[in-house]
């Protein structure tokens, strides 16, 4: 990234994506903007749209730096990976999101993919959709995650269900799958810790 872009006040930023429409943002925090809508903002569709995709583009690219070496060696390491890398949909997750991390022999990140958006539930997280990531990415061991939009932490039967079936499958293709950590504005936890 440009110097001098890393430089610029939240107000200058503002005014390179929007051009024109800068005056009717201007005054505003960088958060406020973020949860407003169109009408809120008195923006057209192409400033509101620029200015939207900018922000998703930031967040996108923080979700990318964010531990991207760090070898996860313990469920402690993974919950606060997760809790870090995942830290938009805690906040902001307004459906059940299943993803995966899949990670090197070392157990450090490779690449981050969402498998399925809408219920967990074992007919929409089915292994072949998790395990073909893994298998493009040459990964050694994945990393499940799956958020609780409802801020409780607390796993359902189906979770544990959901984690057996794929650490059973993660065993005959030589993919381990190490842990599956919940997701949650209350907490995050790993299943691992909380296996009846």
């Amino acid at each position: 990234m440009s110097p001098r872009v890393k430089e610029k006040s939240d107000k200058e930023l503002l005014a390179l994506v929007l051009r024109s429409q800068f005056e009717r943002v201007a005054n505003r925090k960088v958060r406020e903007i973020a949860q407003a809508s169109k009408a809120e903002l008195g923006l057209t569709d192409i400033a509101y749209e620029r200015l939207m995709a900018g922000i998703e583009l930031g967040k996108r690219v923080g979700e990318a730096k964010t531990n991207f070496n760090e070898r996860l060696t313990s469920t402690h390491k993974a919950v606060a990976f997760c809790r870090s890398h995942f830290s938009r949909l805690i906040a902001e997750g307004l459906q059940e999101e299943f993803h995966i991390v899949t990670l090197d022999t070392k157990h450090r990140m490779i690449d981050s993919h969402r498998i399925t958006v809408g219920t967990l539930d074992a007919s929409l997280v089915h292994p072949r959709e998790v395990f073909r990531p893994a298998i493009r990415d040459a990964c050694s061991c994945v990393l499940l995650a799956h958020n609780h939009p409802s801020g409780d932490p607390t796993p359902s039967r189906e979770d544990f269900k959901v984690t057996q079936q794929l650490t059973e499958v993660g065993k005959v293709i030589g993919i381990t799958a190490l842990d599956h950590i919940v997701l949650a504005r209350e907490n995050c936890l790993s299943l691992r810790e909380q296996e009846p």
